[in-house]
């Protein structure tokens, strides 16, 4: 019985660090403590004690998470690890239309190869396709990716 009771609380005490150290490691050795208390319940008390081990186990692991999740997270211990804020992020839109192609501006720094333009009084990521340029060189645009231009000098 003892032994039963020790792999019982092993089953919870590594799923209660398991959700607070998520990594997987400590989600299997509570099911292997599971399953050993589960056998331990038929092999010395019979079917209807191991079939009880388990599911009064399962049951308690449910509590657990519950308590873990809802009652910790409202506890000034249970808020540091718990994250309390979100991240905002956005995609870059596209810089320059299509049509931005065959325009001459200048090089606003060293292109070495990429750098900024000024192409029409607006600033630009560029790439020089021809390697280095010096930035107060004119350039003209070659190309046009999403998020930066292909630019060669004149």
């Amino acid at each position: 019985m003892m032994l039963l009771s020790i792999f019982i609380l092993a089953t919870l005490a590594l799923t209660f660090l398991e959700l607070l150290l998520p990594g997987g490691i400590l989600g299997v050795l509570a099911a292997i403590c599971l399953l050993t208390a589960t056998w331990l319940g038929f092999e010395n008390y019979g079917v209807l004690a191991g079939i009880s081990v388990f599911f009064g186990t399962l049951v308690a692991l449910v509590i657990l998470t519950f308590a873990e999740f809802k009652l910790m997270a409202k506890t000034s211990y249970g808020q540091k690890f718990f994250l309390n804020t979100s991240i905002e992020g956005r995609s870059n839109k596209v810089q320059a239309e299509g049509s931005i192609i065959g325009k001459k501006g200048i090089a606003l720094t060293r292109l070495n190869p990429s750098g900024k333009v000024l192409i029409n009084h607006k600033n630009y990521e560029a790439h020089s396709q021809d390697g280095f340029i010096e930035n107060g060189h004119d350039i003209a645009v070659v190309a046009q990716d999403n998020f930066k231009l292909t630019v060669k000098k004149l």
